[in-house]
C-alpha cells in the first residue's frame, strides 16, 4: 500500500471545515479573518481542478491523490464560510470534486478503503449542503463500485440506482449517462440481463443527444467508446464471453490513447472474455497488455483481476500462461517499490 504524507486525522479537519455554511462552521485554518477571494482566484482553482479531473485518465494514482489532498486543504484555507455565497459554492463544488478524485483513486487503484470511505463521506457531505445533484450521483455512483467490489453486489445496485435517481433532478446529461452505464453494472453483476440492457440503452440514448459539459463534474471522461466498453465488461459478468468480445474490441479500438486507466480495464476485460470463451493465448496477450498499463497508472482493481485470470489459467501451462505469470510478479514487485518511494 502507498504511504502518503495525509490522514484522516487531518481529513477530519477538513470536514470540520465544512460542517455547516453558517459562520459558526468550526473551520481552523490560516487565512487572515475577514479575508475575500476575488473572482479570478477561484475560476483559477476550478480550471485547476478540472484539469486535475482530466488527469485521472492517465497518471499515476501516487501523484494525484497527494494533489487532491492539498487542493482540499487549500480550498479550507480560504476559509469558503466566510466568502460570498457565489464564491462559497464554487470554492465548495472544487472540494468535493477533489475528495471525489482522491476517493476514487483510494479505491479503485491504491486499495486503501478506510482513507476512501472518508473522502466519500466528505465529498457527499458537501454536495448535500449545497444541493449538487451532479456531485451527489458522482458520489454515490462510487459508493456502487465499492460496495459491489467489496462482496455486496445487491449493495452495489442500490448504490447505483440512488446515483441514477439523483441524477435525473438536474445533473448533467453525461453524469446522467455514466450513472446509467454504473446501474448496467451493478445489474450484470447480479445477473438481471434486463436491467443491465435497459440501463445501457438510456445511456446510449443520453450520449446520442445534446449535451451540456460545462455542468459535467465527473472524473476524466464518460463517451459511447466507454460504453461498448461496459457492455463488454457486463457480458462477462453475465457469463457470455463470446458476445462480449465485439464490444470490447470496438471499445479498444475507440477509446482515446491517453484514456490510460480506461484502456487498462477494457483489456483486462477482454482478457477475462477471451479465457472464457477458451482463447487462452489471447486471454494473456490482453493481460500483458492490461498490465503495462497498471504499471503507468497502478490500477490496482486491474492488477487484482489480472491476477485472478491468470489463477484460472495456471494450469494450462503454455508458454503464455507462464509469461502473464511472470509479469504479475515483475508488476507486483513495481507497485510495491513505488508504493515505498511514495
Amino acid at each position: 500500500m502507498l504511504r502518503r504524507s495525509f490522514t484522516l486525522g487531518s481529513l477530519a479537519g477538513l470536514t470540520a471545515a465544512i460542517k455547516g455554511l453558517s459562520p459558526d462552521a468550526r473551520a481552523q485554518v490560516s487565512w487572515p479573518s475577514g479575508g475575500s477571494v476575488d473572482q479570478a482566484t477561484v475560476d483559477e482553482l476550478r480550471s485547476i481542478g478540472a484539469s486535475y479531473r482530466r488527469s485521472y485518465k492517465s497518471f499515476p494514482a501516487s501523484s494525484l491523490v497527494p494533489v487532491a489532498h492539498d487542493q482540499l486543504q487549500l480550498v479550507t484555507s480560504l476559509r469558503p464560510k466566510d466568502q460570498p455565497v457565489h464564491l462559497r459554492s464554487s470554492l465548495l463544488t472544487h472540494m468535493a470534486e477533489m475528495a471525489a478524485l482522491a476517493a476514487v483513486l483510494l479505491s479503485l487503484d491504491l486499495g486503501d478503503q478506510e482513507q476512501a470511505d472518508a473522502y466519500m463521506d466528505l465529498g457527499y457531505q458537501i454536495a448535500k449542503e449545497i444541493g449538487s445533484p451532479e456531485l451527489a450521483a458522482l458520489i454515490l455512483g462510487g459508493r456502487a463500485f465499492r460496495t459491489s467490489y467489496g462482496g455486496d453486489p445487491d449493495g452495489g445496485l442500490d448504490y447505483a440506482l440512488a446515483a441514477v435517481d439523483t441524477a435525473e433532478r438536474g445533473a448533467s446529461k453525461r453524469m446522467r449517462a455514466w450513472t446509467n452505464a454504473v446501474a448496467s453494472e451493478m445489474y450484470s453483476t447480479t445477473g438481471d440481463d434486463h436491467g443491465f440492457r435497459s440501463s445501457l440503452e438510456e445511456s446510449r440514448t443520453l450520449l446520442s443527444g445534446p449535451m451540456d459539459d460545462d455542468r459535467w463534474g465527473g472524473i476524466a471522461w464518460f463517451d459511447l467508446s466507454k460504453a461498448d466498453a461496459y457492455e463488454g465488461s457486463d457480458l462477462v459478468r453475465l457469463g457470455r464471453h463470446a458476445e462480449a468480445l465485439p464490444s470490447l474490441d470496438k471499445a479498444i479500438e475507440q477509446l482515446s490513447p491517453e484514456m490510460l486507466r480506461h484502456r487498462c480495464t477494457a483489456y483486462v476485460s477482454r482478457a477475462e472474455a477471451h479465457a472464457g470463451a477458451n482463447h487462452v493465448e489471447a486471454a494473456c496477450e490482453d493481460g500483458h497488455a492490461a498490465l503495462e498499463l497498471v504499471a503507468q497508472v497502478q490500477h490496482g482493481e486491474t492488477f487484482r483481476r489480472v491476477t485472478e485470470l491468470h489463477r484460472g489459467l495456471r494450469s494450462r501451462k503454455t508458454a503464455g500462461t507462464r509469461s502473464l505469470g511472470e509479469h504479475l510478479i515483475d508488476t507486483r514487485a513495481l507497485l510495491k517499490t513505488i508504493g515505498s518511494a511514495a
